[in-house]
């Protein structure tokens, strides 16, 4: 509870845990659940029926020609969620918060050993039509977990049930112009997280204290060893060591020695958690768009559950003066996350 109220805290982090996304999945022919659309509901942990399907599914308005035996996940946007709080900015952490859950859903069909198939229409607008999306929610990455059947697929004969996303809203017609010219996301992320992915996806949580001594100089090597997605540069400061040098590394190597303490605090806003931190990984993009920053959440999530494989905190920081990040690259600064050794 927090300020007498529920509080509830989702696999993903959010900005502002705000949590504009939500998730349907369409289910044709699998045992045990009614073949239809449905609607993730986070609160109750339920999958929430909105129609039951038969030859018409959605498939067509993917360019799908026959049905999709399993699983096709679609995820969208509702910007008031965050746009009342940030916002233009919230531009930025509304695709920084769909990487995150697209990295959740790569990690989650790895560990149960299945694939992402992807799946993209250039008639965005026909798919929000027909599934009932109005002005203020809009689908923006889908992927199918299953396989092509041999049987023709059907279009749907009229649009979902159309449901508010929220009580009230209030647009910003530039953010939601915007939004509505973005293609549809349809990377499949590369993820290798192991045998303990359910537990450390289940007990990640953003740190907001960490302890200058308890992190691993092996922890960081690892760390700093994660691939990143060919749009981002990335740029890790370290700040308090034991056998490394501290300063600023790309690709592993230490390319400029020295203590960089004050400056990244001040980068990030003043914040004064992280005093305590090891190391900052700032993720630079050469495009600032939507891909990038949907890659740079991607990268983050993979951040955050190698962070709870290794035992040490981590926290994505998606405030800072864009200005002064250019002093460690040319390109401009997307996303930051700082790491170490829980208190």
């Amino acid at each position: 509870m927090v300020a007498h109220k529920p509080y509830y805290r989702l696999n993903v982090p959010s900005a502002g845990n705000l949590h504009p996304i939500e998730i349907y999945v369409q289910i044709r022919n699998m045992t045990g659940l009614l073949s239809g659309i449905y609607h993730l509901e986070p609160l109750t942990q339920e999958l929430v029926l909105i129609s039951e399907i038969g030859a018409a599914g959605i498939e067509p308005y993917l360019g799908v020609e026959h049905r999709f035996n399993g699983v096709i996940v679609m995820m969208s946007l509702v910007p008031f969620r965050s746009s009342w709080k940030y916002g233009l900015r919230a531009w930025r952490y509304l695709y920084l918060d769909l990487g995150h859950q697209i990295g959740a859903l790569a990690a989650s069909v790895h560990y149960f050993g299945h694939y992402l198939t992807k799946m993209f229409t250039n008639d965005t607008d026909g798919l929000n039509r027909i599934m009932g999306m109005g002005e203020d929610e809009r689908i923006v990455a889908v992927y199918g977990v299953g396989e092509s059947s041999v049987r023709l697929a059907k279009r749907l004969v009229a649009p979902l049930i159309q449901v508010e996303p929220t009580d009230y809203t209030s647009r910003i017609p530039l953010l939601v112009s915007n939004i509505k010219t973005i293609p549809l996301y349809c990377e499949i992320p590369i993820t290798t997280h192991g045998n303990d992915f359910v537990a450390i996806n289940h007990s990640r949580r953003s740190a907001r204290s960490f302890s200058a001594d308890s992190m691993s100089d092996t922890a960081i090597v690892e760390l700093m060893g994660l691939k990143a997605p060919p749009s981002l540069e990335i740029v890790t400061l370290l700040l308090q060591v034991h056998t490394m040098h501290s300063g600023v590394y790309r690709k592993g190597q230490c390319t400029i020695l020295g203590d960089f303490i004050p400056e990244v605090i001040h980068l990030l806003l003043d914040q004064r958690f992280i005093t305590g931190a090891t190391m900052v990984v700032l993720m630079y993009g050469e495009a600032f768009d939507a891909h990038s920053h949907i890659d740079a959440g991607i990268y983050a999530q993979d951040l955050y559950l190698l962070c709870e494989h290794l035992g040490v905190g981590c926290s994505g920081i998606g405030a800072f003066y864009d200005n002064e990040a250019i002093r460690w690259s040319n390109n401009p600064l997307h996303y930051a996350v700082a790491i170490g050794g829980r208190s």
